[in-house]
């Protein structure tokens, strides 16, 4: 090597290690702020709310897919991302119950009713809970919530009923089961049920004649009785998919331009109306 190759290679060795030192300085003068921005977004801002929204979109589909436990880690994420997110611990909940974590779906579910209180979905599944936990007068008290919150879907007072069988209340379980069948004439647990408790009671003639009722429902498939897996207890045992607010704004948006799109054609309407009328009775006056 040459004494100018030489003069050459140690100029690139000296620019190189000033601008490395350069840039660890600007790296280590940086820092504070770039660890600021780079932070984990806090619980209840936008960023952490629209990843709330999608962990919990995400672990829906996994329920949907009758696969719990993944359900539970997005869940578990969405609380993470916004602690505020109680729809997240409402399934997060739900997903305990799918893997028959009984106590603590319980105290998932007990949490989100007190956040939730007009929740059916959470008031459902804690009395579900109750239920797989025999504490039946408690799962009687939060099925009843349900029957208050939305009066007219019967699959809560066939809960209703079913638990006041179990403690032997059959006068409560028989008028429980009557008002589902008022509101679902083919509710099959609820005709089966009511079958039951009226022969516990001892009315054997009303017993025969509704267990005839529940075989021609099944027979004729105009009804399925309630079975144990994931969403087989009415539709309020599904895991909660409460639209984000983007997607709340948009569908606001739309039926607001699809009402100013009505009117308009109303409008249209009207004063076409107004013209056609006006010429008809032009016609009229100026007649000979």
């Amino acid at each position: 090597m040459n004494s100018i190759q030489r003069r050459a290679v140690g100029a690139i060795s000296i620019c190189g290690i000033f601008i490395c030192g350069g840039a660890i300085l600007m790296r280590s003068g940086a820092t504070p702020a770039q660890e600021k921005g780079a932070a984990t977004k806090k619980p209840g801002s936008p960023g952490g709310i629209a990843d709330a929204y999608r962990f919990n979109t995400l672990g829906v589909a996994y329920m949907n897919q009758q696969r719990p436990a993944d359900a539970q880690k997005y869940f578990e994420q969405a609380l993470a991302a916004d602690a505020k997110f109680y729809v997240a611990r409402l399934n997060l909940g739900v997903s305990l119950l799918g893997q028959q974590k009984l106590e603590a779906a319980r105290a998932a579910l007990a949490a989100a009713a007190e956040q939730l209180p007009k929740d059916p979905y959470a008031w459902y599944n804690l009395g579900l809970a109750y239920k797989d936990l025999g504490d039946a007068e408690k799962g009687i008290g939060a099925f009843q919530h349900v029957t208050e919150i939305a009066p007219n879907e019967p699959d809560a007072y066939y809960f209703v009923g079913y638990l006041n069988s179990q403690i032997q209340k059959y006068d409560e379980a028989i008028a429980a089961f009557q008002k589902g069948l008022a509101l679902a004439p083919y509710h099959a647990s609820a005709e089966f049920g009511l079958a039951r408790a009226l022969q516990r009671k001892g009315d054997s003639a009303a017993a025969r004649e509704h267990l005839a009722r529940f075989q021609k429902i099944t027979s004729e498939h105009l009804g399925v009785p309630f079975g144990a897996g994931y969403g087989d207890q009415g539709k309020y045992s599904l895991a909660e998919l409460r639209r984000s607010r983007c997607d709340i704004r948009r569908r606001r948006a739309r039926s607001l331009r699809r009402a100013a799109a009505g009117t308009a054609w109303q409008s249209d309407r009207a004063r076409a109306r107004v013209f056609s009328t006006s010429m008809a009775m032009g016609r009229r006056i100026f007649s000979w």
